[in-house]
């Protein structure tokens, strides 16, 4: 006569089957929320994957998707209550995922577009320095912390740390960036009455940084281009005649860099496409 079983260890005993059940029934329905995704159903789709982490809370990959489908459902500029928990749901999501993956940039790109459309400026800054600390040479890290101040209006620090960088692309871009927005913020912003001298000195600082951007990259054809423009600003300020006509002469200087660089970028880009089809033809 066979004994019984203790429940205790009949428990026991069950406890691996049943682990293996649940992440087999979480697998199941992550496989129903991709379909919902790739069908735009996102609101069913985060239901199923909400499902799928309840059953395996280990499957941490599964974050990335509920925090997509959650950003897929989020409008900024919506402060209803039921859109700012959605937005709180895909920071939360992109937060535990990148836990366990820390290096995946888009993720965090993610992350930090989401903080920045819910205004969660603060909380974006702080996960940006601990990033930051973290690692240190990390130019992207930085140059994302720089347009975030930006973003958030904060110029005098975002220009601090611009000039801690090292000459590289990402501090031409930031430069750049510093520059854009301190010209859109003197003509296209509030204060569109702002006096002459006022709109000279906010053209001169941004013709600095475009100016170190190009020294940085001479061939950093945005930079060109707002360079020019800034010349023609320049130039419609002035009432001596002369000095129009020397900033006139500049901005066209620029102008045609501008070009020829366009013109460079597009040959070389017919002769990779050219190169590429025989690649294939062969």
């Amino acid at each position: 006569m066979k004994r019984p079983i203790p429940v205790l260890l009949a428990l026991l005993l069950l406890t691996p089957f049943l682990g293996g059940c649940h992440k087999v029934r979480a697998r199941v329905e992550m496989k129903k929320g991709n379909e919902r995704y790739l069908n735009e159903n996102y609101r069913d789709a985060l239901v199923q994957y909400q499902k799928g982490l309840d059953l395996d809370p280990s499957a941490t990959f599964a974050w990335r998707s509920v925090g997509l489908s959650a950003l897929a459902l989020y409008k900024p500029g919506d402060n209803s209550r039921a859109n700012r928990e959605m937005g709180d749901l895909a920071v939360k999501a992109f937060e535990s995922y990148l836990e366990d993956y820390p290096d995946d940039e888009k993720v965090r790109d993610y992350l930090i577009s989401t903080y920045v459309n819910s205004k969660k400026y603060d909380q974006a800054l702080a996960y940006l320095e601990k990033q930051a600390q973290a690692d240190p040479s990390n130019a992207n890290i930085q140059a994302s912390r720089i347009r975030l101040l930006i973003e958030a209006g904060r110029m005098d620090e975002a220009r601090q740390l611009a000039n801690t960088l090292p000459p590289n692309q990402a501090k031409a871009e930031a430069l750049y960036s510093l520059a854009v927005t301190a010209w859109d913020n003197a003509f296209h912003g509030k204060n569109t009455t702002m006096p002459a001298a006022e709109q000279e000195k906010r053209i001169d600082e941004a013709l600095t940084g475009m100016q170190e951007a190009l020294r940085i990259n001479p061939e950093y054809f945005e930079a060109m281009v707002y360079y020019n423009l800034l010349f023609r600003e320049k130039a419609k300020l002035q009432t001596d005649e002369a000095k129009k006509q020397e900033y006139t002469a500049v901005a066209i200087q620029w102008q045609d860099k501008a070009k020829a660089l366009r013109k460079k970028m597009q040959e070389e880009e017919k002769k990779k496409q050219a190169e590429s089809a025989k690649t294939t033809e062969s």
